[in-house]
């Protein structure tokens, strides 16, 4: 019977939702096998409801964003810097290392620094280019990754958009943990 009736409701939902702005009339009834009926043309014996038209809300315009000027690098260059794995909102099981990189648009150039770091934590590059890194063991958790580019003077030249992945790991409470005591 409630499905019936969940039925009705459906149709009678969709009857109001289907434009009407103002206040209609409906009429609603029950065949004889029980389901219920709502129409907008009157059907002999059928209930009169009064229904309300649906409540709407128009915002106003959309905000554009404030236009973000390149930073540059020295007057005739413009970075553009990235990391480019893990990939953003990574979930990764159990992982014995993360391997990270990073992109920097043009090439560094000579005195230039590439910096990354884990939940604020630095990373050592691990590739002659300074460009790949690695986190050994990571928590449980989520983490971010977060990369800058800096001129030999400290000035900053890029920020990168962070990059949050997250790992999991067994329980060690959970019978398939291969570290549950025994």
């Amino acid at each position: 019977m409630r499905s019936i009736v969940r039925r009705g409701l459906v149709a009678l939902s969709l009857l109001v939702l289907s434009g009407w702005g103002a206040a209609a009339i409906l009429y609603k009834w029950v065949d004889a096998q029980g389901v219920v009926h709502y129409s907008d043309t009157p059907h002999p014996g059928a209930e009169v409801i009064q229904v309300n038209g649906a409540q709407t809300y128009h915002g106003g315009p959309v905000p554009t964003a404030p236009a973000v000027a390149p930073q540059t690098a020295t007057p005739n260059a413009v970075y553009s810097c990235s990391i480019t794995q893990p990939a953003n909102d990574a979930a990764l099981y159990a992982p014995e290392s993360v391997d990270v990189s990073a992109r920097a648009t043009p090439g560094l150039q000579p005195g230039d620094q590439l910096s990354v770091a884990v939940d604020g934590q630095a990373l050592t590059p691990i590739s002659p280019d300074g460009l790949n890194f690695r986190i050994d063991a990571p928590d449980r958790g989520t983490h971010t990754i977060s990369a800058q580019i800096r001129s030999a003077d400290g000035t900053l030249l890029c920020n990168a958009p962070p990059v949050s992945f997250s790992v999991q790991r067994p329980s060690v409470n959970s019978p398939a943990s291969p570290v549950r005591p025994h």
